[in-house]
């Protein structure tokens, strides 16, 4: 495969999970807000957006937990660009247990009781999805000096 068929597919699995992280987290803040729009999200929309961010969590968790730095496709379909978990890892070095924790507790809390994440909840999927986003365009530039 050439260097552009590979760096199209990193940027569409990279560019596919920022937006999916994104427009999950922007559904599920305005419904739990209460904000403009959110009163025209029904349940499944909801539902889904909340199902899609537990799935990219604990796939995370899963290739945090496995040290593997290489595109892994999960069973749910969630693609994770190795490139994102060794940036996770890097900046989680010295508290990686409990960030995988945390990871772990929202995902479980996504799926119980998605409208009573907490702040400090809501912050680190916002962190998550600054990550995904970053990566997205880091490969996008390299593309683009192709």
């Amino acid at each position: 495969m050439s260097d552009m068929s590979v760096l199209s597919h990193e940027y569409k699995t990279a560019s596919d999970l920022s937006q999916s992280i994104s427009n999950a987290l922007i559904i599920l803040k305005k419904v739990r807000y209460n904000l403009a729009g959110g009163e025209t999200i029904d349940a499944e929309q909801l539902n889904d957006s909340v199902r899609d961010m537990a799935e990219v969590l604990t796939a995370l968790v899963n290739l945090l937990s496995a040290s593997r730095a290489q595109y892994v496709k999960d069973t749910n379909t969630v693609q994770i660009p190795g490139a994102l978990v060794v940036r996770l890892q890097a900046e989680r070095r010295g508290d990686l247990a409990y960030y995988l924790d945390d990871l772990s507790r929202v995902a479980t809390q996504l799926h119980a009781e998605p409208l009573q994440l907490s702040d400090e909840d809501l912050a680190l999927l916002d962190h998550l999805a600054v990550l995904a986003d970053a990566e997205a365009s880091s490969v996008f530039r390299r593309l683009m000096r192709i």
